[in-house]
């Protein structure tokens, strides 16, 4: 279905004079080899395929899931409370580091590459064990082993100042999934720091309007796209035009809501946006990871898919 859309929407741009010579993947390749196949625009404008920033992050958390499961199936125990474990929040902070990395070094792969491998090396670090000589430099650096050197201050103890702590032995079972996710192939394609939050903010949209759980004719989902991408380009005030097109006038006090309806959405985009917000969200997610593990090792398993 999704190759047929794709070829659809690229044939169809040609008939508004467009060309989307760019595809941000999430990592599904059927439809950038269809597009390929096709060859659209001919054979001297190829279709360039960059990835999707948030999907490439969340394959090291599959990946990091993946080892733990088999790990656990060999007897080897990679999860739990112990200090240096590979829980599901520390799986989270990890990813979140990872994604941090390729976005701060859009300029250079090379320097991607060594900002992943810094933040997994600064995580592996103890007091018997300096792992800090990737880490960035200086006062500002993320690094608190580097940043107080470079105050001129002793170093605390890792034990208390290192926020992600992973052991030698998940090191050693976790690092070829960063081998795989830091090849300079994939990398390139990620330089942009391009992502699909405009196409799933859009479809939240449409969704809100059609709800999935609901059958409901093709007419109304039509209805349900028109209206979303409608408001999502022009605002709520696009009702009022659709109103009078369909005959009606819309009053003062609806337009008073409309109104208020299009300040309160800008208001909400920009809080979302601000940084401490983005810091709040993040803790909340970490937070209801840690709840969950813990009533997991109280009541385990109590839902899986296919376990019962």
């Amino acid at each position: 279905m999704e190759t047929k859309a794709a070829e659809i929407l690229w044939k169809r741009s040609l008939d508004y004079k467009l060309r989307y010579r760019t595809i941000v993947s999430d990592g599904d390749a059927a439809v950038f080899s269809h597009l390929q196949n096709l060859k659209v625009y001919g054979e001297d404008v190829p279709i360039v395929k960059e990835e999707c920033v948030n999907h490439i992050a969340k394959r090291l958390g599959t990946g990091l899931r993946n080892v733990v499961k088999t790990c656990k199936a060999q007897g080897i125990t990679l999860g739990g409370r112990r200090f240096g474990s590979l829980k599901q929040s520390t799986i989270v902070k990890l990813t979140k580091y990872y994604q941090n990395s390729i976005l701060r070094n859009q300029d250079s792969v090379e320097n991607m590459r060594q900002d992943i491998l810094a933040t997994l090396h600064h995580c592996v670090s103890s007091d018997s064990e300096n792992r800090h000589t990737k880490c960035p430099q200086g006062d500002n650096s993320w690094c608190f082993y580097n940043r107080a050197l470079a105050k001129g201050e002793t170093p605390g103890p890792h034990a208390r100042n290192l926020g992600t702590a992973i052991s030698q032995l998940v090191l050693k079972h976790i690092f070829p999934v960063y081998q795989r996710l830091i090849s300079r192939e994939l990398l390139e394609r990620c330089q942009k720091g391009r992502t699909q939050n405009a196409n799933e903010s859009l479809h939240s949209c449409i969704w809100k309007k059609c709800p999935k759980t609901r059958n409901v004719s093709k007419r109304i989902v039509d209805c349900a796209v028109a209206e979303a991408v409608s408001e999502y380009n022009y605002g709520n005030t696009i009702q009022s035009t659709l109103m009078g097109a369909a005959g009606v006038s819309p009053g003062r006090l609806s337009m008073k809501i409309i109104r208020a309806r299009d300040k309160r959405r800008v208001l909400q985009a920009k809080k979302r946006l601000s940084a401490k917000y983005i810091k709040h969200r993040r803790q909340l997610k970490v937070r209801k990871l840690k709840n969950e593990e813990t009533l997991k090792e109280k009541e385990g398993v109590t839902y899986g898919a296919g376990l019962f």
